[in-house]
């Protein structure tokens, strides 16, 4: 259905399809203190260090390069050209379907298929919610990057941390496990409880067996009772899984669920105060996809409403080209 975008499509996307209202709001107003980067061939932005006064001078970059991708900074700087005088950044959560740990779908890895997307996006909704719970977060934008999501935090608070605070929350959020919780008895945050649910079932044995989970514990998580079993003593804390699983069985548990949820998010984003992304608006020219803000998140469906005319176009004329 999709596949990559010739540059004859580049072209007509920004001359013909692309406007100005595409840029949310939040990078509008911060236009020219952002820096602005361009693949100009397929292999990466190497085109960096570009300042752009205003969303017309944007416009005309594009509609001359037409672009293989387009990125902007989440960094705002008072000499973006240079990277110099760095005022604050926002807080980014980067879940890539492709990339996912695990997967309701029978995708290979690096690919993408509607289900995953729906997963990549309930993870994102997930995120958002223990933002908003536990962090009082409000400025929140949701973006659709290609084959994924990018939620990117614009709070006054978070736009000034460093590296380290942001690991620390991303600790939190992705991982989900408190363990000075755990260990007071006061059992597992509800957001990690809710992943639970959704990732139990798909616990394969070689999965738990690669984890060193032992066979007794094993046995219990691969039947529906034992999973629900488990899912209910969550709200216990440690001593009502150790009775189920044991103490050995319950920490290999553990580890495994942390290090899934760790790697559903790139953290490499969350911690890089000077990392570029795909600007909202743009391209996705490997598989002709439009990265865009979301403003309904809950409804929102990549496979019809992030496609660019030219792909129906070709689909129209019978041209077919690749899954994305």
């Amino acid at each position: 259905m999709f596949g990559e975008a010739s540059p004859e499509e580049r072209r007509r996307f920004y001359t013909e399809e692309w406007r100005p209202s595409e840029v949310p709001e939040f990078i509008l107003r911060t236009l020219s203190q952002r820096e602005f980067g361009f693949d100009r061939t397929g292999g990466g932005p190497s085109d960096r260090y570009n300042r752009m006064a205003s969303v017309e001078q944007l416009q005309g970059v594009l509609r001359r390069l037409a672009p293989y991708g387009v990125y902007s900074s989440v960094s705002l700087y008072s000499v973006p050209e240079r990277r110099e005088g760095w005022l604050g950044a926002e807080l980014v959560f980067d879940v890539d379907a492709k990339d996912l740990p695990v997967r309701g779908c029978s995708c290979a890895r690096g690919e993408v298929c509607g289900t995953c997307l729906e997963e990549a996006k309930q993870h994102v909704l997930g995120i958002a919610e223990v933002l908003r719970d536990d962090f009082a977060l409000e400025e929140m934008h949701f973006v659709y990057s290609g084959r994924g999501y990018h939620l990117r935090v614009t709070d006054r608070e978070v736009m000034e941390l460093g590296s380290r605070e942001r690991a620390e929350i991303l600790d939190y959020v992705a991982a989900g496990v408190v363990p000075e919780l755990t260990e007071l008895g006061f059992g597992y945050p509800a957001h990690f409880r809710r992943r639970m649910r959704l990732l139990l079932p798909r616990l394969s044995e070689e999965m738990l067996r690669d984890a060193k989970v032992p066979k007794r514990a094993r046995e219990v998580l691969l039947s529906r009772e034992g999973r629900e079993r488990v899912l209910r003593g969550l709200k216990g804390g440690t001593g009502v899984l150790t009775e189920m699983l044991k103490k050995r069985g319950t920490e290999r548990l553990m580890e495994l669920v942390r290090r899934i949820n760790a790697e559903m998010v790139d953290a490499k984003v969350t911690v890089d105060v000077k990392r570029i992304l795909r600007l909202p608006g743009s391209l996705h020219s490997k598989v002709s996809m439009k990265c865009m803000l979301v403003r309904k998140i809950e409804s929102f469906d990549p496979l019809s409403q992030a496609v660019p005319r030219f792909v129906s176009e070709r689909e129209s004329k019978g041209i077919y080209k690749q899954e994305i």
